[in-house]
């Protein structure tokens, strides 16, 4: 990646920048500040390290980190090659969040792959007005970056309001989860990279899936690659290790295991019917 810009500092305590270019690999040291990070580029598939806690996540447009102050932040891309990576950096001192919060001390919760209704879009506001260096434009800049950190502290501490999760996924949720997996059946894929397509949290992510497929997201996911094999094996003349790669398995004995618990049949043995 260039190397970053240097930050705006819009009034003591926050400070904004953009960091835009390619990635492999970035370590942040933990700080004395509180971090947010708004993704206003095109999706990545990132690894992420938010303390001890590794994230796979998808890396939507609009996607939230928040790095409380003192926790260490580290990112690589999955396959160790560059990926273009456009984020919009806040600083916020602790001292600032608890003058929004009326002076209450409350806890600022960790977070990566983010879906958060206000910070998102007041992210993107900021990264389009940092071109506006006029005296007018640093007020709007301060405003609009004084109003994140009130959404911050609303949405992602310890005193957010417990909000009530939906009955199930919407059709337009479902069915970005089950576009990913079709697409990505040759990868790994994990329970939070499929609940950040669905913007809903890890926990509830699992019982929204199942109501509405009947199956928990790794029985879902299982089952597609398991149809996949049989798709290749009945379908194609590809070697049964190549099956088992284009669809996620870890070699042909995994696959074959899996496909004979499912079908009741043997891999060579689909391809004799």
């Amino acid at each position: 990646m260039t190397a970053p810009p240097e930050a705006l500092v819009l009034r003591p305590g926050l400070a904004v920048r953009s960091v835009a270019g390619p990635m492999a690999e970035s370590v942040v040291p933990p700080d004395a500040e509180h971090r947010v990070y708004v993704n206003v580029g095109r999706p990545y598939r990132l690894v992420e390290t938010l303390g001890d806690a590794e994230h796979h996540t998808p890396g939507l447009p609009g996607d939230v980190a928040v790095v409380p102050a003192g926790m260490p932040f580290a990112v690589r891309s999955r396959d160790g090659g560059l990926q273009p990576v456009s984020s919009l950096v806040v600083a916020v001192a602790p001292d600032l969040v608890e003058e929004v919060t009326a002076g209450r001390r409350i806890e600022l919760l960790p977070a990566v792959g983010a879906r958060s209704p206000t910070v998102s879009p007041l992210g993107g506001l900021l990264h389009a007005g940092l071109a506006d260096r006029s005296d007018l434009g640093r007020l709007a800049l301060e405003a609009l970056a004084t109003a994140l950190v009130s959404a911050l502290a609303r949405d992602h501490t310890s005193a957010s309001p417990t909000i009530r999760p939906p009955a199930a996924l919407s059709r337009g949720q479902l069915a970005r989860v089950t576009r990913h997996v079709e697409d990505h059946l040759d990868l790994p894929m994990t329970v939070a990279e499929l609940a950040a397509l669905a913007h809903v949290s890890e926990f509830h992510f699992s019982r929204l899936f199942r109501a509405a497929t009947g199956a928990s997201p790794h029985q879902y996911v299982l089952g597609r690659r398991v149809a996949r094999a049989r798709e290749l094996l009945t379908g194609t003349d590809l070697p049964v290790s190549a099956v088992a790669a284009r669809c996620g398995f870890a070699d042909a004995s995994h696959l074959t295991r899996h496909v004979r618990r499912a079908l009741g049949a043997t891999p060579a043995a689909l391809r004799g019917r």
